[in-house]
């Protein structure tokens, strides 16, 4: 079987593949582009640069970096003519200092110059300067002394006035060819920013139609850089995938819903039937032990019929109804007895209450009643399957600073201690026969749900008489969501 290679290809639809073309540029194109046009545009500033620059020198704007240093024959031969030294004659590119046995008699040197001509008339060879190295030529006058012309290799104007009322040039064109260099490598690194920029928001944008599942629209765009262009064809890919996958879980959803409406209608025959003929029976007059049984046929089937209801409603998309409303504890305890009874009857044995239930004194909890109820069937259910035989099941209430607690107290062999780690988790059984004898693990995990919907919980323990679990309701639970 040929390897599926993403680089090459993509699915079109399920079960469907097509060729991807390669499109667009590269990544690596796109940092090499980038290269290429920042070189080019900073080539092209310096060449500009530069003619502007010999434009401005053979203008007579400013003089070059050498003139100071090829005038300098011309302008010691001019000093040597003088029959007194007269500074007149010295063109503005120089400094100068007029020496006369190793001593500087006038000079139009600054300070800092100064002493760069003393250490050059000391016989220092050290260069001088750190930007501009200063320069020295001694230039000897018919009369014994010297004159020193200080220079260097920078660009001046040409015009001395100019050179004291505006800045120097040479900074101010170096500067302005840095501005203009890192101007232009701005721009550009803009225009490819943008480009990728525009590509990720593309794929942001594709991104964000998936979370909010948005999977029948048109993708936002293209992308120009290519492994971007794939990434978003990905992304179309998985949108695709998910509608179908989407779909077909509707359908499922579709079919099980009606499963369900279908058994749910199906199971309202029997129950009626149920329930009618419990009816007859109770009306014949029977003795107290068998008209106590058809009562809680009676009962349970009610229950059934409620169950059925409320299947129906989930399946139609109804929800639950809520039923949450002040319930006094004594109330919910003595519907709990009543279920009990139901349930303990087929093994004979015995449900009660604790003596403690006695000092109830009309205490109240905020609960569903209905959800609570069930709740508390499957904790006593599973009391009546672990007690043996004519044993005793007892209930009771406990209470802690914000919470109410319905425990159930049966008399069997207890929890296992795997069973009081992983009790309310689900599927969870401490028999592994459970599964077959009918019982999956929902009952406990059932009942704490419930509890954690009324902001309590479900702790389970082991006593000396047997297991014990208990149902903590918060006395202000938060508000549970419609389902």
């Amino acid at each position: 079987m040929e390897k599926r290679r993403i680089k090459k290809h993509d699915r079109k639809g399920p079960g469907k593949w097509f060729k991807r073309e390669k499109t667009g540029i590269g990544l690596n194109g796109v940092f090499w582009r980038y290269l290429l046009t920042s070189g080019f545009l900073a080539a092209a500033l310096c060449a500009v640069w530069l003619i502007l620059f010999n434009i401005l020198v053979n203008m007579g704007f400013v003089l070059s970096a050498y003139t100071a240093v090829r005038g300098l024959t011309e302008t010691e031969r001019a000093l040597q003519g003088q029959a007194e030294f007269d500074s007149e004659g010295i063109p503005h590119f120089y400094e100068w200092a007029l020496v006369e046995d190793g001593r500087i008699l006038e000079s139009s040197m600054n300070q800092k110059q100064l002493e760069y001509a003393r250490e050059e008339l000391a016989g220092s060879s050290a260069p001088h300067g750190w930007f501009y190295s200063q320069y020295f030529h001694l230039v000897p006058l018919e009369s014994g002394q010297t004159v020193m012309l200080e220079y260097d290799y920078s660009v001046c104007y040409a015009d001395p006035d100019l050179n004291e009322v505006l800045p120097d040039f040479q900074t101010v064109y170096i500067g302005l060819l840095l501005a203009l260099l890192a101007v232009s490598i701005a721009l550009c690194t803009g225009h490819y920013a943008k480009i990728l920029r525009e590509d990720t928001r593309a794929i942001a944008e594709a991104c964000e139609m998936v979370r909010k599942q948005e999977l029948e629209l048109p993708l936002p765009g293209q992308a120009r850089v290519r492994e971007l262009q794939a990434s978003l064809e990905t992304i179309g890919l998985l949108r695709r995938e998910l509608s179908h996958s989407l779909k077909e879980q509707w359908a499922a959803e579709q079919r099980k819903n009606e499963a369900l409406a279908a058994l749910a209608h199906d199971l309202k025959t029997p129950l009626t039937v149920i329930g009618g003929n419990a009816e007859l029976l109770a009306e014949e007059g029977l003795e107290q032990p068998q008209q106590e049984l058809v009562l809680a046929i009676l009962r349970n089937a009610g229950y059934a019929e409620e169950y059925v209801k409320r299947l129906r409603q989930v399946t139609s998309g109804a929800g639950f109804p809520a039923d949450r409303g002040e319930m006094p504890v004594c109330e919910l305890l003595e519907a709990c007895l009543q279920k009990g009874h139901d349930l303990a009857v087929l093994k004979d044995q015995k449900v009660i209450a604790d003596p403690s239930v006695s000092e109830l004194d009309g205490e109240t909890v905020l609960v569903e009643k209905s959800e609570v109820l069930r709740a508390m069937e499957n904790l006593i259910s599973n009391a009546v399957r672990f007690t043996p035989v004519r044993g005793t099941i007892m209930l009771g209430v406990e209470f802690l600073e914000d919470q109410t607690g319905i425990w159930v107290q049966d008399s069997g062999p207890g929890f296992s201690a795997e069973a009081l780690v992983k009790a309310g988790r689900t599927f969870y059984t401490q028999d592994g026969s459970r599964p077959q004898d009918g019982h999956m693990g929902m009952g406990l995990y059932f009942a704490s749900q419930i509890a954690q919907k009324h902001g309590g919980s479900l702790s389970v323990e082991n006593t000396s008489i047997g297991g014990r679990a208990c149902l903590w309701i918060l006395q202000k639970p938060p508000a549970c969501p419609q389902e």
